[in-house]
């Protein structure tokens, strides 16, 4: 098994991600976000993400009590940044920021871009606190074959246990697992299986869903930031790996 150093410095010419996504959730929203974004953080975001839609927001919850039922509604601008092909997003609300590639080539990229957000966002907002950092990759294989349910030459073994379970007179539509693990630092949810868009319906489309959420939440550093997103990443590529077969690798065509 190669090491985690080896491991992060692995790129496919081809994967199968359908979202990436960087997320910071502070610990109290910031009033003045609400009409209005410093030109600084307008800036360094314009410089990756050159399309601004800002869309006026309305949130709304309602509480009740024993004696009372109130309502809440508060309107806000929610921050919107798109890449030039809107391949990927940035948006910034007074509760959180956070960046989401539908098209995404490497951690590099999402490294760079995500950490000058956050730079200039604290570094606007120093009375800011984060209270969650998270870090997603979503994969979906689509990969073409005859059962939907055989997926041994693409995905490991260790997570294919019950696919094999079968109820008599019956047909699978839904094989949905969720993982959950916690390092000293951190803690990563791990969903995998056929989530079966066509649900209740039998699993008729062949696709395989493997889901990493690498998150800290409680008070955090901004300087621990970028640390923690290369730990998070780091331990995400090396689950990834263990999940899947070399024939895969091949058919994403590997490259250091």
């Amino acid at each position: 098994m190669p090491t985690k150093t080896e491991l992060t410095s692995i790129c496919y010419q081809r994967n199968y991600l359908t979202d990436v996504i960087a997320r910071i959730d502070l610990v109290s929203p910031l009033p003045s976000l609400k009409k209005e974004l410093p030109k600084e953080i307008s800036k360094v975001a314009l410089a990756h993400f050159p399309i601004n839609e800002p869309r006026p927001t309305i949130q709304q919850s309602v509480k009740m009590s024993e004696k009372e039922l109130s309502t809440w509604r508060e309107e806000f601008t929610e921050w919107n940044f798109h890449g030039r092909n809107r391949e990927k997003s940035l948006k910034i609300t007074p509760q959180s920021l956070l960046v989401a590639y539908k098209k995404y080539q490497e951690y590099g990229n999402l490294r760079e871009e995500f950490l000058g957000i956050v730079q200039s966002f604290f570094g606007s907002f120093d009375q800011a606190q984060p209270s969650r950092l998270g870090l997603r990759y979503i994969n979906e294989l689509d990969i073409q074959g005859v059962d939907p349910l055989d997926w041994k030459d693409y995905v490991s073994s260790d997570l294919l246990a019950l696919f094999s379970y079968n109820v008599e007179g019956a047909k699978p539509s839904r094989i949905f697992h969720t993982l959950e693990v916690a390092f000293p630092n951190f803690n990563i949810r791990f969903q995998f299986g056929m989530h079966n868009p066509d649900y209740p319906a039998p699993i008729r489309r062949r696709s395989f869903i493997l889901d990493y959420d690498a998150y800290f939440k409680g008070l955090l550093e901004i300087k621990d930031i970028p640390h923690c997103l290369d730990s998070y990443h780091c331990e995400i590529q090396t689950i990834f790996e263990r999940s899947i077969t070399d024939q895969l690798r091949r058919m994403m065509n590997e490259s250091k």
